[in-house]
């Protein structure tokens, strides 16, 4: 009997799984692929996920690791600069999914989080109390809930038909990994009218090309890379040894639910979106670190009743906002439309001169912007948005969010009953209001004066009185 058990060993299910075992709840991961990820498709992370990463002390190595680029030249607008953002990530960082996965793998493993490879899941049941999964070897799991972290062609979100509403971009994209002499890398979008090209550069002489065109393709393979960036960019870079080479068809599709019963839907197979934009690794990392804590706490047992229930009123918004924003994108380097893109790029850059525009824009591109419903009529305007880092008596507040418990922002510390769950730190910056309650997620529950303090305890991290020992489970 496992507390939860997570299908799908990509960077949302392991993300899922290290916030999981850092709350002290035991899970495994089954994934159907019999090794790790070679190089896949997700190449970058935007500044909400790499402050996600931080505030589990994995930020800093992973940028060290990947090309992060302050600024970027992309085809629907002239210029975005990410370096003008507030955040310690301040960049799109561009790094292959496996990077990613190889980092989260080794925290995994360090909390003791068990993955079992070639575990192909092909029945699911749930009661009450608890969720039965069937492999196709015969074997059978019993878990107090199930997370299906396992891709767009999700077998777990087929097994509780929510649905996956949405369809398929018509055109399928071309993409590989090659090396390409230059010390100077080429535009990441250039259009033609046969299509879009795409060169990001990865820092270490590699580059992940792709040709998305507007006319169908026979018998696809690098060199139909090669002969689109001759075309529409007028070389192709003298690109070499592909190491891996991916044609595949983009979709805009969103399950209704991302919650049935004790079964939830994190990462793609709750959502997938068109590659423009580069938000599909983003969204399922913050997906696992909104879902992680509260399943965490419900297994502890003080988990207020309703807090599962925001999962889906959190995530999906966010989710449908993503893949509203991508696919508007798309629509405008595929149109074909030269004057559709020229006044789109010059709008965009009206916009990014000013403070409300520039929130906005890199604001939703960066997810920094993204917040959730401050929860009660009259809540502070903090409530529900993303808590930016800054100096406490505990250092950096997202070095104080690494045991993965509340943050109290306050100089009254935290009552004695609370403090297995609830971390004090007290703010050196001058910032109001009077205190601050900080969720496990980097998001603030709740902000007030001191007065409030209590109440807002109570409400999110439970009764005073509850056992706060170690294991003290629900289903273990």
């Amino acid at each position: 009997m496992h507390d939860v058990v997570i299908v799908g060993a990509g960077p949302t299910g392991l993300m899922a799984a290290c916030e999981l075992a850092l709350a002290g709840v035991s899970c495994t991961i089954l994934d159907k692929r019999d090794s790790e990820s070679n190089v896949t498709r997700a190449f970058g992370l935007h500044a909400r996920a790499l402050e996600l990463l931080d505030a589990r002390g994995m930020g800093d190595e992973l940028v060290a690791g990947g090309n992060p680029l302050r600024t970027v030249y992309p085809a629907y607008a002239s210029r975005v600069d990410f370096g003008r953002l507030d955040t310690r990530y301040p960049m799109l960082l561009l790094v292959p999914q496996n990077g990613t996965e190889k980092l989260l793998q080794q925290r995994a493993a360090e909390l003791g989080v068990q993955i079992r490879r070639n575990a192909h899941v092909v029945g699911l049941t749930q009661d009450a109390g608890s969720v039965r999964l069937r492999l196709e070897d015969g074997g059978e799991l019993e878990s107090g809930y199930v997370i299906g972290a396992d891709g767009a062609h999700s077998t777990v979100r087929d097994l509780i038909d929510v649905g996956f509403d949405g369809a398929a971009y018509s055109l399928p994209m071309l993409l590989a990994d090659v090396r390409i002499p230059t010390s100077e890398p080429p535009p990441i979008t250039q259009v033609g009218t046969q299509g879009v090209v795409v060169t990001l550069p990865f820092g270490d002489g590699w580059f992940r090309v792709g040709a998305w065109l507007r006319e169908q393709q026979s018998n696809p393979d690098f060199a139909q890379i090669r002969e689109a960036f001759r075309h529409i960019a007028g070389t192709d870079y003298d690109m070499s040894e592909p190491r891996w080479f991916s044609r595949f068809t983009a979709e805009r599709r969103q399950a209704r639910s991302y919650r049935s019963g004790r079964v939830f839907l994190v990462g793609d197979a709750a959502h997938v979106n068109s590659p423009i934009g580069g938000q599909g690794m983003n969204t399922g990392i913050q997906d696992a670190a909104n879902l992680g804590w509260k399943l965490a706490a419900t297994l502890h047992g003080w988990a207020p009743p309703w807090l599962l229930d925001t999962y889906h009123a959190e995530r999906h918004p966010v989710g449908s906002a993503v893949l509203a924003m991508t696919d508007h994108l798309t629509g405008l380097v595929l149109s074909g439309s030269r004057v559709r893109l020229e006044i789109n790029r010059r709008v965009m850059a009206t916009l990014l001169h000013t403070g409300p525009g520039r929130r906005r824009i890199l604001g939703r591109l960066s997810g920094l912007e993204f917040a959730y419903p401050p929860g009660e009529p009259g809540a502070h305007p903090l409530a529900g948005r993303r808590a930016a880092d800054g100096p406490t008596d505990a250092g950096r507040l997202y070095e104080a969010l690494r045991a993965g418990t509340f943050v109290l922002l306050s100089d009254k510390g935290v009552p004695t009953s609370w403090r297995n769950r609830v971390r004090a730190a007290r703010p050196l910056d001058g910032t109001s209001p009077e205190a601050t309650l900080i969720r496990p997620d980097g998001y603030v529950a709740w902000a007030g004066d001191h007065t409030g303090i209590e109440a807002a305890l109570v409400k999110w991290c439970g009764p005073a009185d509850h056992p706060n020992g170690e294991g003290d489970h629900a289903a273990a």
